[in-house]
């Protein structure tokens, strides 16, 4: 009785906001919480779990890519037009799958193979290695930004996703050039003060998607097959 009601809910509202001529904007993210709108009254507890993972890992991947380019300012492919936290905003305002000339429409574990790879002549290597991440990300959502009752994910996406940062964090820290140098600096160099706050943030984006896996895991009775993952095979999981 209670699914038909909440049916009958999300029809009308479906109803009401097709009598609007106001085109909503395309969701780039899950709702914040205290989003009091009437598509909320269609949501189970589980969806509001799920949202709030899905806006925490992104969350991270935006702080993320603010420090990577502090750490490596001079690449940046809108240095001339705008700072740091501007170009930022503007990659995470965008759809995950805006096209960028520049990246020629990859697939997301092919960006993040491309941000490290020696033949790369784009200069921005911050750009791919984030884009392929949130793309990768998004995809273990499947490409949802809202979840009601009777939308699902898969946890063992979820769970590929989360090896995945795994591999992409070790690409991060042990991709050298012929001179021994990093494509791109993260943590802390030698003689250089620790840092480890990258660590920490594919840390805290790793336990998420984990966490968020469990949790639907053990809503759907489904087992998630785990896997060993060697970083140093450089073979990303399906999602």
């Amino acid at each position: 009785m209670r699914r038909y009601s909440v049916f009958c809910i999300v029809i009308i509202g479906l109803c009401l906001s097709a009598c609007t001529n106001v085109q909503p904007q395309q969701k780039v993210v899950a709702s914040d919480p205290d989003d009091s709108t009437f598509s909320r009254l269609a949501k189970s507890d589980i969806d509001e779990v799920i949202e709030l993972h899905q806006r925490t890992v992104m969350k991270h991947l935006e702080q993320l890519m603010i420090k990577l380019y502090k750490r490596n300012p001079s690449a940046r492919y809108d240095k001339a037009q705008r700072n740091i936290e501007d170009s930022v905003n503007l990659v995470f305002s965008r759809p995950h799958d805006f096209k960028y000339t520049q990246l020629n429409n990859r697939s997301s574990t092919d960006l993040i193979y491309l941000a490290l790879d020696p033949e790369y002549q784009g200069g921005d290597r911050v750009l791919p290695f984030i884009v392929g991440l949130r793309s990768m990300l998004m995809a273990s959502y499947d490409l949802h930004t809202e979840f009601y009752y009777l939308t699902s994910i898969d946890e063992q996406k979820l769970y590929n996703s989360a090896r995945n940062i795994e591999i992409a964090a070790w690409l991060l820290a042990e991709s050298r050039n012929e001179q021994d140098d990093l494509y791109l600096l993260s943590d802390s160099l030698e003689n250089e003060r620790r840092n480890l706050s990258y660590q920490r943030l594919l840390g805290q984006m790793i336990a998420t998607q984990d966490n968020l896996a469990d949790i639907v895991s053990h809503k759907t009775g489904r087992l998630i097959k785990t896997v060993v993952v060697k970083a140093a095979s450089m073979m990303f999981l399906p999602i």
